[in-house]
């Protein structure tokens, strides 16, 4: 690939004729509108592609000409769903999605508002606009776990407010699908307004069988991307839904989705593929929409019609097909140069007009944020307190008490258990029964506890405490309550992060000071920290591969069968409060 400057045909710039600031020549360029694979130039002007044809006249000798040597060129990767807290923050994981081709992110807004309300998130929003790739965020219509300020967070008018943000392209991810076919007014009346402003409907349909599906189309979802089989994504595909198909280290199943396109011979212009939001360790290991891209080539999908699926499918989803997902006149300058058509890991990354990345590795860092602005140390607890044992302790009064525990089915999935535990003293007692450990969902701010018992998480865990979590409050998890007091502390002391405790000794520390859910440091030591954290839990006897996913989704309302939330230990299908939760009066 050779870059040189060029001068115009007369020898001087003409100031009468358009010009490049960069010139692509001797490549291919693989049209997404027309399925074509073209010889063609592109000429780049600031941000924008000025020109795609067999011309050269807009190369002048301030042109930076680049040769690429019959390589292709293929848009910039689009990935319509995304979460940017997982434990990575969105600058350190927009460096690696940038390195390896995405060049635009649709984001999930949930713990950024949750933490910061209308006004800082709209601040954070704006902060992002000026980043070498492009992020845009999807509002959320509810939580995913209940909330003492729901009400008022989540209020028709604050998202109102999101929605008429342009940084804002759909109201994403409606969790609580029951509620809309229950006609709840208040997310009937977001939904009515999010249309009126001509923007998506993004649903979170887990579970729902086919005559749920029609209705939650009917009353206006738009797409899901929580199909789990072939025949699942087809029955959203003839509802009219969008379909984002994911691989993710939570479920690595791709391969399997995509006997939708293969066997039933579908057309594919309203999937879409997605990673969704997958551990660091899992994105270094595999790589991000590259990746699936090669499952999706691997598995004999078209690769002009895999390619479609990560650039102009969700461009023409969110309406934004005039800026992004092509490459064509007027449209943002992303642009990815491969080595051929079935090697979607690029050589280089032109992203907004400039050269990102090449080989592999970032041109230069992103910029910073003032990280405090936005997520100020003392904001994580507004009092100081610490945790006592009998905070995670189970009072009764009788001699034995039947309890429902929380049994882990595979790193999300739960099922209720009744077991009969003996007491002492008035408190349960787990000593004779080795797989069970204690759980605690406990407030930052120590106003409120929720005890439960888990099985199946480990039963060599003395304390660990997390506020890695989407209730943003502190979860504890151990078989000895002062151990996991000293846990709770040692993250209340770091202001957020993962910590176990044994022996009185700290074995395992995980700093994350931005919210209690992300860290500051770069993804390559965040993949080695998720390494260490499984490694960890699984000498301990945790079973399954990914734990992050347990810590974060055990306080939620909306996954089977039971969790642990505000509202107490709650069986989800039932909305039944098993045991409540309980104040602590300090």
């Amino acid at each position: 690939m050779n870059t040189k400057k060029s001068s115009s045909h007369d020898g001087a710039p003409n100031p009468a004729k358009d010009t490049a600031d960069i010139f692509l020549t001797g490549g291919t360029v693989l049209n997404v509108y027309s399925g074509e694979l073209l010889k063609m130039n592109v000429a780049i002007n600031g941000k924008r592609i000025w020109y795609v044809g067999p011309s050269s006249d807009m190369v002048s000798e301030d042109t930076q000409v680049l040769d690429i040597g019959n390589r292709v060129l293929v848009p910039g990767y689009i990935d319509p769903h995304f979460h940017p807290w997982f434990i990575y923050n969105p600058i350190s994981f927009g460096e690696e999605a940038c390195r390896l081709g995405t060049t635009t992110l649709f984001c999930d807004n949930l713990i950024f508002y949750m933490l910061m309300g209308v006004d800082l998130f709209e601040g954070f929003m704006g902060a992002f606009s000026e980043m070498p790739i492009k992020f845009f965020w999807f509002c959320r219509a509810v939580p995913q776990t209940p909330m003492t300020t729901e009400d008022e967070l989540f209020s028709v008018k604050n998202l109102e407010l999101l929605l008429k943000n342009p940084h804002v392209q759909s109201l994403g991810e409606i969790t609580r699908w029951p509620e809309v076919i229950r006609g709840n007014p208040e997310i009937m009346e977001i939904i009515r307004l999010t249309k009126t402003l001509k923007k998506r409907v993004d649903g979170h349909t887990a579970g729902a069988k086919y005559e749920q599906l029609v209705v939650l189309s009917r009353a206006g979802v738009e797409s899901c991307h929580e199909a789990i089989s072939a025949e699942e994504a087809l029955d959203r595909l003839r509802l009219g839904l969008h379909v984002m198909l994911r691989e993710s280290s939570l479920r690595q199943d791709l391969a399997d989705l995509l006997r939708v396109i293969k066997e039933n011979r579908v057309l594919t212009d309203r999937i879409m593929l997605t990673t969704d939001g997958s551990t660091p360790a899992f994105y270094e290991q595999f790589g991000i929409t590259d990746h699936i891209l090669e499952i999706a080539i691997r598995e004999g999908i078209d690769p002009v019609l895999a390619y479609r699926m990560v650039t102009i499918n969700p461009a023409v989803y969110f309406g934004m097909d005039n800026d992004i997902g092509g490459i064509a006149p007027g449209r943002y300058a992303d642009i990815l140069i491969l080595k051929d058509i079935l090697h979607p890991t690029p050589e280089m990354v032109i992203s907004k007009g400039r050269i990102a990345a090449k080989n592999g590795s970032l041109i230069e860092p992103f910029p910073r944020l003032n990280w405090e602005t936005f997520f100020p140390p003392a904001s994580f607890s507004r009092r100081h307190w610490s945790a006592k044992s009998h905070f995670f302790e189970i009072r009764s009064p009788r001699k034995r008490l039947m309890f429902p525990i929380i049994k882990l089915i595979n790193p999300v999935i739960t099922r209720t258990e009744w077991v009969e535990f003996d007491t002492k003293d008035g408190l349960l007692c787990l000593n004779e029964k080795d797989e069970f450990c204690y759980l605690a969902l406990i407030n930052r701010d120590g106003e409120w506890v929720t005890n439960g018992i888990i099985k199946g998480f480990g039963d060599g865990i003395e304390g660990i405490a997390s506020s890695f979590n989407t209730a943003t409050e502190i979860l504890a998890i151990g078989r000895n309550p002062k151990a996991m007091g000293m846990a709770v502390n040692r993250v209340l002391e770091m202001k957020g992060g993962i910590v176990a405790v044994e022996n009185g000794q700290i074995p395992y520390e995980f700093p994350l000071p931005l919210g209690g859910l992300m860290s500051k440091a770069p993804m390559k030591q965040l993949a080695q920290k998720d390494r260490e954290f499984k490694e960890f839990l699984s000498s301990r006897g945790y079973p399954f591969h990914d734990p992050l996913y347990t810590l974060i989704f055990l306080p939620n309302d909306f996954l089977p069968d039971v969790r642990i939330n505000y509202q107490g230990v709650v069986d989800i299908r039932k909305d039944k409060i098993l045991w409540p939760r309980r104040d602590l009066a300090e």
